[in-house]
């Protein structure tokens, strides 16, 4: 409105609404980012009850514009405290895309879940390249079961008598020394007249 309380002439109002070009609409897939959510369950409820529990996360990133992009169901594992009485928990990776917007939606709603203990939600540039491998099953399981297979192929290749490029066991056992045996020859056939 003008100061005369008169309705403002339309070039204003195309100036207003210039600013708006840039402003990323939820629609705007360009907006949306890849986020990691980690979701923590009662590990009696996820015994029961696993694909309801799926259904469940699916749902709150639904409502709140976010699209799951992977999944994967961790095995139980005792939680360092005790949780609403819980000792134990199931832990439900996903990566999603999502708006900016969608994330304080969505940890709002897991906070008025009875079936979700607790969830972290993280943004990050590597997010792209640890999703790829997970979807092409270059990385699976949790981060110890991740650790473990690292260290066990660690152990296995500093074995003793192991070839490192894959090939069969090296003996360990030594082998004469060749310079030993090098002179003597060449006395034999000093003695036998060869000079």
């Amino acid at each position: 409105m003008e100061a005369n309380g008169g309705p403002r002439p339309e070039a204003d109002a195309v100036e207003v609404y210039e600013g708006f070009q840039d402003f990323p609409f939820e629609d705007d897939k360009v907006a949306s980012k890849l986020y990691e959510g980690m979701f923590l369950f009662d590990s009696n409820l996820a015994a029961k009850d696993w694909p309801g529990l799926e259904r469940h996360v699916q749902d709150l990133l639904q409502k709140n514009s976010a699209e799951l992009v992977y999944s994967e169901r961790w095995p139980d594992r005792k939680l360092a405290y005790e949780i609403r009485g819980m000792k134990k928990g199931t832990y439900y990776l996903t990566y999603f895309r999502a708006p900016n917007t969608a994330i304080q939606g969505i940890k709002r709603d897991t906070e008025l879940s009875e079936r979700v203990v607790r969830v972290l939600i993280i943004h990050d540039e590597t997010l792209e390249s640890d999703c790829e491998k997970r979807l092409s099953k270059e990385i699976t399981g949790s981060p110890e079961e991740i650790e473990e297979r690292r260290e066990k192929l660690r152990r296995d290749s500093q074995e003793p008598g192991r070839d490192l490029t894959g090939g069969p066991p090296v003996s360990l056992v030594p082998a004469a020394p060749v310079e030993a045996a090098v002179p003597e020859k060449i006395e034999e056939k000093v003695e036998e007249g060869v000079e």
